[in-house]
């Protein structure tokens, strides 16, 4: 019999990940924040579909899920808008 122990693998961090996005024009640009913020990247593309999918790989790759997941872009003004993703947990506004 061989057992062998892995780490952390297969370990999905659950939580609730949030970017702002805002337009300058040229492109847009989206900041984590929340608590779920560190080790998310920053994103930017020319379009905001570019950065929507950059901001859903990037919480991907920061929960470590394999499973898709639905998140939440809502336009606040023309220029903001604010992207959720819960991964693994419910989502309850405060």
């Amino acid at each position: 019999f061989f057992a062998q122990t892995v780490g952390n693998m297969g370990e999905v961090k659950k939580g609730v990940y949030q970017y702002k996005l805002t337009s300058s024009g040229s492109g847009w640009t989206a900041k984590p924040f929340g608590e779920m913020a560190d080790g998310l990247a920053e994103c930017t593309g020319a379009t905001a579909e570019e950065v929507e999918k950059a901001m859903y790989d990037a919480c991907k790759e920061a929960s470590g899920t394999e499973k898709e997941f639905t998140f939440a872009n809502d336009m606040v003004s023309p220029k903001v808008s604010l992207f959720t993703a819960a991964i693994e947990a419910a989502y309850e506004p405060k």
